[in-house]
Order: C-alpha cells, then sequence, then structure tokens
C-alpha cells in the first residue's frame, strides 16, 4: 500500500514527460512477475519484498492512468467510464477471489496456502493487462519518446490541499466503510446478505459513475459534489448505528457509492486547474493512505465507544474538513469552464 502510494506521487510528476505504452509494459511484467515470485516465496522476507516491489509498480500504472486521463479531451467522463470499469472489476473480484482462496487445494502437499490463489489471480490478470497496452493513448509529444517535452507548470497550491481534503473524506468513510460487515451484523443481519448489500452497492457504482461523469462534463462542479459530501453528513450516523434492518439497506448501498459517483466530477474539476494531470495522477496516494489508516482509527473509536456510533460522528466532521479544503479548487475549476 505505501508502495502504491509513494510511486503514484512520483510517476504523477513524471508522466506527461515518459512514454506510457513503455511505463505499462515495464512495470506490468513487474507485477506479475512478483505475484508470481509471492506464490513460491519460501518466508515472509522474500514476500514482503516481493508485495513491495509490486506495489511500486502498480503505483506508477496508477498514475500515468490517471495522468493520462486527466489529459484527456472530455476528462470528466473519462474519469466516469474508468471508474465503471474499476466497480465492475471489482464485482467480478468478488465472485473470483473467494474460489480462488481454494487454489491450494489442487497441489495438496505442495506448500501452497490460501493466499496462493490470490496472487496467482493477479499474476494471470497482469498478463490480461498485457494485450490492452497498444490501446492505450499517448500524446503526439509522447509519441516520439527521444523528442523534448516541454516542462509542464507547477501544480497550484489549492489543488494539493484539495487533496487532502479527498484523503480525509475517504478517511471518514472508511471509519465505516471498513467496518461494513460488523455494522450489518448488529442488525442481525447474515453475511450473505451484507455481501449482496455490498454487490448492490457495486452494481449501482457502475452506472451513478457514468452518469457523474456526464454530469462533470456538462456541468459546474460545486452543487453536484456538494450535495454528495451532505448527503454522506446525513448518512453517516444512520449507517454507523442502524435502528433496524431497514435502515440499514436504505443507506448502506447510498452511502458506499457516494464517494465512487464523486470522484469523476471531482478528478474533472482538478484536470481544468492542472492540464498537465500532476493532480490527478497524484490523487491514488492520498486515497491510499487514508484507506490504510482508516481501519486502525476506526477500531479505536469502535472500542472507545458504544457499537460505531462514534466512526459515525467522526466521519461526519471528516466530510465537513474535506469539504472546506476542496472548495477553493472546485470554485476555480468552475470559473475556468
Amino acid at each position: 500500500m505505501l508502495g502504491v502510494a509513494v510511486n503514484s506521487l512520483i510517476f504523477a510528476q513524471l508522466a506527461g514527460r515518459l512514454n506510457p505504452h513503455r511505463t505499462f509494459l515495464v512495470c506490468i511484467i513487474i507485477v506479475a512477475a512478483m505475484n508470481l515470485g509471492a506464490i513460491f516465496a519460501p518466508d515472509l522476507m522474500i514476500l514482503g519484498i516481493c508485495r513491495g516491489i509490486s506495489g511500486l509498480a502498480l503505483g506508477a500504472i496508477i498514475a500515468t492512468v490517471m495522468s493520462t486521463a486527466g489529459r484527456s479531451n472530455n476528462p470528466d467522463m473519462t474519469f466516469g467510464i474508468l471508474n465503471a470499469c474499476v466497480a465492475g472489476m471489482g464485482m467480478v473480484l468478488a465472485l473470483i477471489l473467494p474460489q480462488a482462496l481454494r487454489f491450494y487445494e489442487l497441489a495438496p502437499g505442495q506448500g501452497l496456502s490460501e493466499s496462493d490463489g490470490l496472487f496467482a489471480v493477479y499474476f494471470v490478470l497482469a498478463l490480461v493487462a498485457l494485450f490492452f497496452i497498444r490501446a492505450t493513448p499517448r500524446t503526439e509529444s509522447e509519441a516520439d519518446s527521444e523528442s523534448s517535452v516541454p516542462e509542464q507548470p507547477p501544480a497550484p497550491l489549492s489543488g494539493w490541499i484539495a487533496l487532502v481534503g479527498l484523503g480525509i473524506i475517504f478517511m471518514g468513510h472508511g471509519v465505516i466503510a471498513m467496518f461494513f460487515m460488523r455494522i450489518g451484523r448488529t442488525v442481525d443481519l447474515t453475511p450473505e446478505v451484507i455481501g449482496l448489500v455490498g454487490m448492490a452497492a457495486s452494481g449501482i457504482g457502475i452506472f451513478m459513475s457514468v452518469i457523474a461523469g456526464m454530469i462533470g462534463a456538462k456541468f459546474k462542479s460545486m452543487i453536484p459534489i456538494g450535495s454528495i459530501l451532505l448527503l454522506l453528513v446525513i448518512l453517516a450516523p444512520f449507517i454507523s448505528n442502524p435502528a433496524n434492518t431497514i435502515q440499514f439497506f436504505l443507506a448502506a448501498p447510498l452511502f458506499l457509492f457516494l464517494p465512487v459517483g464523486m470522484m469523476p466530477i471531482f478528478l474533472g474539476a482538478l484536470s481544468r486547474v492542472d492540464p498537465g494531470g500532476k493532480l490527478t495522477g497524484s490523487h491514488p496516494a492520498f486515497v491510499t493512505l487514508s484507506g490504510g489508516v482508516a481501519p486502525i482509527l476506526g477500531g479505536i473509536l469502535a472500542d472507545a465507544g458504544e457499537g460505531f456510533v462514534l466512526n459515525g460522528w467522526f466521519a461526519v466532521a471528516c466530510f465537513i474538513i474535506g469539504a472546506g479544503l476542496m472548495f477553493s479548487v472546485i470554485r476555480t475549476a468552475d470559473q475556468k469552464r
């Protein structure tokens, strides 16, 4: 996770000067090799090294994808389609990964474990990704890797402040979403039913991402982003302490997919204040780091309070603070339309 964050920050600053095809080819090969190595790792140290290197390569891939999308002709719609594909792949993995955990049963006595099935899936997906490299876009200046690419202007400070705000928002969302299963059990729902609620949220997220991209492409960002954040503020106390199953069913899917719906619009706004794509390429670092902190904070809050009530109010505070930090760059982006 740390490798993804660090390298996404680095490559977001370099993406406009590098040939994306070469970046994708080299990094996807590294990801495939490291996941294969993780399957046969003899000890935890080697496994950690393989996962760390894979994370660095994955960070470079994500940053290059996001930076390239930020330089597209219609970034809002590009990010909407991109988020929809990610949500769709999440649903596919939700079906595949539980079966992959039984991978070790195919070769009993060979020292394989349940986690090796996950690494095998990641290895196969990396190989499949190699076939899509030639279809990825690049600008005219990137097409000639030997040419001198003009230096992009630095990203505005307000954009970096907005990314900090985005990280705080996702941290607030994570202190609830990471405990989604446990919250559902408080109203006597089975894990299977809770899983279906999560899958429904992913399905809604696919369509909402595309709709959000269309909204971002046609309208200013302030009202839709503000509306989504307001809904998150309202829903957080309800989803963190549901009174009954109906309240959970109504609030949970909406709460889970709202940040996904916000992202195409917000990233489109970032691309207007930073056409070079440095901000959009850097955003995975802030989201990833906040996602790593959220389970720790969420666990502390849950232990300190009764159930997950404190988690809900902490999330509300995060949404409000994050909105304040994002306000300036959204207003600037709307003025540039």
